[in-house]
């Protein structure tokens, strides 16, 4: 389909039934937020043309005149997608094949590739090339994504769908030898390049977190999984379940002499709600003050700035980094020979 013929199928689409009315220059702006280029004696023309097909009129207002459908126009159904949509699908296709069940993803691949032949026949759309010009990066250091098996996603989501149980064989991290599982799904949850299902195991209440590409098989049972009382999503994850919570206390009151770029960057994107960044005259240091939950996450983020940082409390958490720094000092200095090399392993 060419861009005038989309053009004047989305024009239709905005046309209200009588006794509403649109003007030209509301159908105008309407079409340049879709990425049309085109201008309102275009648009004008293109009116005039669809009048003599369609049951839509003009109220004949010389100053600004309005459109609209007649009162007894049967319903038109235009089914074409819009090229915004069309760029939606676009631009979350990659994301989706991450984590939608399979059957699902095959229901809409007719609208991926519908939506390629919209944008592709609209070279003079600026939609068209919208997702060249956008782009998602991390500053994390990128991981490739592990190999989740096809039949074993598959079978996660139709348990998980069907509330059936799921019955696996499933490798835990540290033991040697996969073993044979039967859960209760309850959940997905797409953490970085990971992957993980919550579940129960047989009629036990504790609630569990499975990575999926650690499954070497599994497969839907016949059986109902068995439901967990008043479980919800979000509450799990806003408990910190994913956030590796240490020890009792699960926020601390966190004290750092941090660098001149690193206060920079948190400025622009704090911590906490209530963090503070002062300059503490007599040590001549930027004092950054936060409540933060305490997670590993957050001393994974702090050993990321190295010696631009010095944690100064709680006295726990800076107890922590004196031994890290020592153990540090202790892998470095004996391996390395006189000329700063390390030494031959």
């Amino acid at each position: 389909m060419n861009d005038a013929c989309l053009r004047r199928i989305q024009t239709l689409r905005l046309l209200p039934k009588a006794p509403a009315r649109i003007s030209v220059t509301r159908i105008h702006e309407a079409l340049v937020g879709q990425g049309f280029d085109i201008d309102k004696r275009s648009i004008q023309r293109d009116l005039n043309t669809l009048s003599t097909l369609f049951a839509i009129e003009s109220d004949g207002n010389k100053d600004i005149p309005g459109w609209y459908w007649k009162k007894d126009a049967e319903k038109l159904e235009l089914p074409e997608m819009e090229p915004a949509v069309a760029l939606s699908f676009k631009m979350v296709k990659g994301f989706l094949e991450r984590f939608m069940p399979p059957s699902t993803l095959a229901d809409l691949r007719e609208y991926f590739q519908h939506a390629d032949q919209v944008l592709n026949n609209l070279p003079e759309n600026h939609l068209a090339d919208w997702s060249d010009k956008v782009a998602l990066l991390s500053r994390s250091q990128p991981l490739l994504s592990p190999v989740i098996a096809d039949d074993v996603l598959n079978q996660v989501y139709t348990a998980l769908l069907t509330d059936k149980q799921l019955i696996g064989q499933y490798q835990p991290r540290h033991e040697a030898d996969a073993k044979s599982y039967t859960l209760n799904p309850l959940g997905l949850v797409v953490l970085d390049k990971m992957i993980y299902l919550l579940a129960t195991v047989k009629d036990y209440r504790d609630v569990r977190q499975f990575a999926l590409h650690r499954f070497h098989q599994a497969e839907v049972s016949k059986e109902t999984a068995v439901p967990v009382y008043n479980f919800n999503l979000q509450r799990y994850i806003q408990q910190g379940k994913f956030e590796y919570l240490v020890g009792s206390e699960q926020f601390i009151k966190l004290k750092l002499a941090i660098s001149e770029t690193m206060a920079f960057h948190l400025t622009e994107s704090p911590l906490s709600d209530n963090q503070t960044i002062k300059f503490d005259k007599p040590t001549e240091r930027l004092i950054l003050r936060a409540e933060v939950k305490n997670t590993q996450q957050l001393r994974w983020w702090l050993m990321s700035f190295g010696a631009e940082v010095e944690v100064l409390a709680p006295k726990a958490l800076r107890h922590n980094f004196t031994e890290l720094s020592q153990k540090l000092a202790g892998i470095y200095g004996a391996s390395n020979d006189s000329d700063g090399t390390a030494s031959e392993l």
